[in-house]
């Protein structure tokens, strides 16, 4: 009798638990932090000093059977609000191929600003690339495959590199960055951040800082410890500000995604990152 009782105990604390879990997971979800990084460098222009370089990645708000409009509407209200010069996307726009559409239907309400909107392929938009490509064409957005965008105000300039997406594409940060040199600011864009392990000495010191997203901050983390992701090193590309070898790159936590077809998240609160450039 008294086995029977604990273990009915032991079941009720392991609902009420797995209860509160959901909750916390879903409210995570629902609430983008905004995050804001400094970045520091002599190569930045003085035309180019304060500005604000908006980032974003994994929006992702499907599942097989859903689609989370409403949170997608926000995310973008959010990143319409943020003062920002640049806007840089970094890939997985939707899951699943079939919701495509639904999302370059939402995305013609973000807001372009002054210096433009960049973006590229992630490993979701394969297949299907040509339809990305069209859309991003049509929203007036700049979609790089292998290449740069030189950005000018008052003839000094800054670049903004992207490569294919490694799984899927043919990343090649050689051709992305051609045209570009040591002393020229460089933000360099690769959806998966395990890229940056191929990208040669040369080729990581023409990139002032490298931007990823792909891991979602591990999703739904034990209290921060991520236990799944899409890359091979959870430790050293899962999420946030890292430096290796004296070169940068930030893996972005993303927007969206879901787990076992919930809408959660745990421990891995989605962002929008604003980065600050500043001369120095």
């Amino acid at each position: 009798m008294k086995a029977k009782s604990w273990i009915i105990k032991f079941l009720l604390v392991f609902v009420v638990l797995i209860v509160i879990f959901l909750i916390d997971a879903h409210y995570e979800y629902r609430h983008i932090k905004i995050k804001a990084i400094e970045i520091k460098s002599k190569d930045i222009p003085k035309e180019f000093d304060g500005k604000r370089v908006l980032f974003v990645a994994d929006f992702q708000y499907d599942t097989m059977t859903r689609f989370n409009r409403v949170q997608e509407k926000k995310a973008i209200e959010l990143i319409n609000a943020q003062k920002k010069d640049i806007i840089l996307l970094g890939g997985d726009y939707a899951t699943w191929e079939k919701n495509i559409p639904k999302f370059y239907e939402d995305a013609k309400n973000i807001k372009i600003p002054e210096l433009g909107v960049y973006a590229i392929y992630g490993n979701h938009e394969y297949p299907g690339e040509k339809e990305t490509a069209e859309n991003m064409k049509k929203l007036g957005f700049n979609l790089l495959t292998n290449e740069n965008r030189k950005i000018t105000i008052n003839n000094e300039k800054i670049y903004i590199a992207g490569v294919a997406d490694l799984w899927h594409g043919k990343p090649d940060a050689k051709k992305a960055l051609e045209g570009t040199k040591k002393e020229d600011f460089v933000l360099f864009l690769t959806h998966n951040p395990e890229y940056f392990e191929e990208m040669t000495e040369n080729e990581k010191e023409k990139a002032d800082m490298t931007l990823a997203g792909h891991t979602h901050g591990g999703q739904v983390t034990f209290f921060g410890k991520i236990i799944m992701s899409a890359v091979k090193d959870k430790k050293k590309y899962g999420y946030g500000m890292k430096e290796y070898g004296g070169h940068k790159i930030y893996i972005t936590s993303g927007l969206g995604g879901a787990f076992l077809e919930m809408f959660i998240r745990f421990f891995a609160q989605p962002e929008i990152v604003i980065f600050e450039l500043k001369r120095g």
